[in-house]
């Protein structure tokens, strides 16, 4: 998800601390999904994309536009 999170929560005009807090989740978490070091799952991305009034599907996509980018390099 690098990239996406971030572009969508800088269209809303939110700090990872705001969306944390909307998430219910840490910043840190925020910053991890942001630099690819975490995955959220189903019910997360919901969340996530809820408060950045974009669809789920968005971020969905961006996933598994990754997984399948990481599989043809075999990680």
């Amino acid at each position: 998800m690098p990239g996406i999170i971030r572009r969508y929560r800088d269209q809303a005009n939110l700090s990872q601390q705001q969306l944390a807090d909307s998430v219910g989740v840490s910043k840190g978490f925020i910053a991890a999904l942001e630099g690819g070091r975490r995955v959220p799952d189903l019910r997360m991305l919901i969340q996530i994309a809820d408060a950045l009034g974009v669809r789920p599907g968005v971020l969905i996509d961006a996933l598994v536009e990754k997984a399948t980018k990481d599989m043809s390099r075999g990680l």
